[in-house]
């Protein structure tokens, strides 16, 4: 009989878990919608470049925006951030039904939402641990991580053939829903704040100079980690996967012979892989962390060369598969973080690191558009591929990070 872990049926755990599910529900519509949509307002893949440039740009932007988080209460970040999400997002159907829809103002609010998520992810994060003791971080983050992963699944898959029948407008009015939904639902929560000491602020420069001091916080965590080496080799590959991702709803509807759904099914392929890596993680994490990186991102490598050269189906099954890394370090790295670090720091901390890897990937985009738009689609797959190869070789170059041991043993905040 399977043992039920205590922090499943916690109350707080429970709303977090379905408001995560609700989440993806909406996120997956909303991924397949807006980058269709671009493409369609606009007709050329460049476009589509733009659009990731902009949610990219809201990710690298994202250390300005987590010391934000610990100015307001948790519970009311996330309530109030999702309702304001929600009517932004709500804005495109209104105006596509009065006075039309532009293409640009469609990557505004793809950018703007995207903020909007750089502010509640470290938030939930945070309030993790809080929730469920650090005992439990790794098999918390597993679940969270399976059902976002199942619900890309099942709705991504369908959102190609969603879009179809009803339009990419509707869609998104979709996922606007689900974020109101979203954020009624996280009215519920009751968990206790984390006590965070600050001083109060007399004045604006107080609270400027206070502002600046949690960013600071931040930054000192990351240099005195093991995380500068690694962010190198981790921006690289962001770089690669920003040039293929830009071309991924043009490749697909060249692997696909036309077929608009098969946007929907590489990206429901890429969350297959993605929860598989974040289903065997627990069972893999005593796996010296350095070898596990070098072997799974060079088979990464070679079963996306496989994508870009194949049929549909045989590339379909080779880019889930090369997929399977991506959960496996997102679980490892964010779990190893939240078990290590203070509980106020978590949220700035994980932001930085996000940020700072991001920060290749607005040129990726730009330059995936560009590359897509004078050539073919499909040979930025095919350099995201390569690129997994040499992320490989530089880990296994590197004698820092190829002798590192299993997570449970790997200090990320002590000089290495």
């Amino acid at each position: 009989m399977i043992k039920v872990k205590p922090f499943v049926v916690e109350r707080n755990f429970l709303i977090l878990m379905t408001g995560v599910l609700i989440n993806s529900i909406g996120s997956g519509i909303f991924l397949i919608a807006g980058m269709l949509l671009v493409l369609n307002l606009s007709g050329s893949v460049l476009y589509s470049g733009f659009a990731v440039f902009a949610i990219s740009l809201a990710s690298t932007l994202a250390f300005l925006i987590a010391p934000l988080a610990n100015y307001a209460k948790y519970k009311n970040g996330l309530v109030y951030s999702n309702l304001i999400k929600a009517m932004i997002l709500f804005t495109i159907p209104l105006l596509h039904y009065t006075v039309g829809t532009d293409v640009w103002y469609v990557i505004v609010i793809l950018f703007i939402a995207s903020l909007f998520s750089q502010y509640t992810y470290p938030i939930e994060s945070t309030i993790l641990p809080v929730i469920v003791g650090k005992g439990y971080v790794v098999e918390a983050n597993t679940y969270l991580q399976t059902i976002r992963e199942a619900m890309d699944i099942v709705f991504i898959a369908v959102a190609g053939i969603l879009v179809t029948l009803i339009g990419a407008v509707p869609a998104i009015g979709i996922t606007a829903s689900c974020i109101l939904l979203v954020s009624i639902l996280y009215i519920f929560f009751n968990f206790k704040q984390p006590t965070i000491e600050r001083e109060k602020s007399s004045s604006m420069r107080t609270a400027i100079t206070g502002y600046k001091n949690d960013l600071k916080a931040g930054f000192t965590y990351i240099s005195e980690s093991l995380i500068p080496k690694m962010i190198g080799s981790i921006v690289f590959i962001n770089i690669a996967m920003a040039i293929m991702t830009t071309n991924l709803p043009a490749f697909s509807l060249i692997k696909g012979d036309g077929l608009e759904a098969a946007y929907g099914f590489y990206l429901a392929s890429l969350s297959i892989g993605i929860m598989i890596g974040t289903l065997i993680t627990p069972k893999i994490k005593h796996i010296d962390f350095g070898k596990l990186m070098i072997i799974a991102y060079l088979a990464s490598g070679v079963m996306w060369m496989g994508t870009a050269t194949l049929p549909f189906i045989a590339s379909l099954i080779l880019f889930s598969l090369g997929a399977i890394s991506i959960g496996i370090l997102n679980i490892l790295v964010f779990s190893s973080i939240q078990q290590q670090v203070e509980t106020e720091y978590i949220g700035r901390v994980i932001t930085v690191l996000t940020s700072m890897a991001s920060l290749g990937i607005p040129l990726g985009a730009l330059v995936g558009g560009a590359i897509g738009e004078t050539f073919t689609p499909v040979l930025p797959v095919m350099v995201c591929s390569i690129s997994m190869v040499v992320f490989s070789l530089v880990w296994l170059s590197n004698s820092v990070l190829r002798k590192l041991p299993d997570i449970e043993n790997v200090n990320l905040f002590s000089k290495g």
